[in-house]
């Protein structure tokens, strides 16, 4: 939707076609008629699809598709043993074929683009990395944010701001690292946060002291590029848009998938307090990567 907003403020026009989150590869197949109407009804110039497999809602057409790839779509979702799920990897499958089908292609990271299988989808395939809206994501008084939450001002808080639900985001990898920093840290402490309105998670960036990263597998994450944004450090293992540990390594701290290097990082990342003011590397921001978006579209019409 942000992404939307930046491209009209640049003088396009934007309409949405949703099909609903969960629904799987059968469900975007049900919506193809609600896109085959949009088609006749818009006109567009470009078809731009979010996320790999749901490019069968589209049905055939001679408007240029784009679609852009974020993460599981490509990555596959593994089980809680780690292994691949069978559903995911028929995903990943379809995701390939969407890019087939595309005549441009976005994904969120270098290490995304190269998931897919042959150097022709690679090479059709451009990477515009999660941008933010520094009007939205920016430093706020950590003891404003913690007065609004109604926490406690004395709390060490590790955020967690990921989808628990999902086994590769790893939660018990933060909670251990998280009970090993409390053996030299007692006020430490994990908080997990998801399900809230982006437009409110600036105060839960701003309410933390640290963020935590523990993923098997990611696209981005753009929580990293927010979290930065709000001026809050993070601790991550090397895992996504790993080009940002090099750019922002004044906000990043990168260590092993292991609890006690990832105590041993969030041990160092506070132990010196330090002024909230951005920590978001030039290049990340929404406004740029909405003029990097047109460029693909004229590519695809052109």
């Amino acid at each position: 939707m942000r992404l939307a907003g930046a491209l009209r403020a640049l003088g396009h026009r934007v309409e949405f076609v949703e099909l609903g989150a969960g629904r799987g590869p059968w469900g975007y197949m049900r919506a193809r008629a609600r896109v085959a109407k949009a088609i006749r009804d818009v006109a567009p110039d470009v078809i731009h699809v979010h996320y790999g497999s749901a490019g069968l809602a589209v049905p055939r057409t001679t408007v240029p598709i784009v679609t852009t790839f974020v993460g599981d779509d490509l990555n596959g979702t593994p089980n809680r043993s780690g292994r691949t799920t069978w559903k995911s990897r028929v995903e990943v499958l379809l995701s390939h074929y969407a890019a087939w089908r595309s005549r441009r292609c976005i994904t969120v990271s270098a290490s995304l683009r190269s998931r897919l299988r042959s150097a022709a989808l690679r090479a059709k395939t451009v990477v515009i990395r999660d941008a933010v809206d520094p009007a939205v994501f920016r430093p706020l008084p950590r003891a404003a944010a913690r007065e609004r939450l109604g926490l406690p001002p004395d709390a060490v808080l590790i955020i967690f701001p990921h989808d628990t639900t999902q086994p590769t985001k790893r939660l018990w990898l933060a909670e251990a690292a998280v009970a090993e920093l409390r053996r030299r840290l007692p006020a430490a402490a994990l908080w997990v946060v998801n399900g809230k309105e982006p437009d409110e998670m600036p105060w839960y960036y701003a309410a933390a002291d640290a963020m935590i990263v523990t993923s098997l597998r990611e696209g981005g994450p753009s929580s990293v590029k927010e979290a930065l944004a709000c001026g809050i450090p993070v601790v991550s293992v090397a895992v996504g848009d790993t080009e940002l540990f090099r750019e922002a390594a004044n906000g990043v701290w990168v260590a092993a998938a292991r609890p006690g290097d990832l105590a041993a990082a969030l041990g160092d990342v506070l132990k010196t307090p330090r002024e909230r003011r951005t920590l978001l590397p030039p290049g990340l921001e929404l406004g740029e990567a909405a003029r990097a978006v047109v460029a693909v579209y004229r590519e695809a019409i052109g």
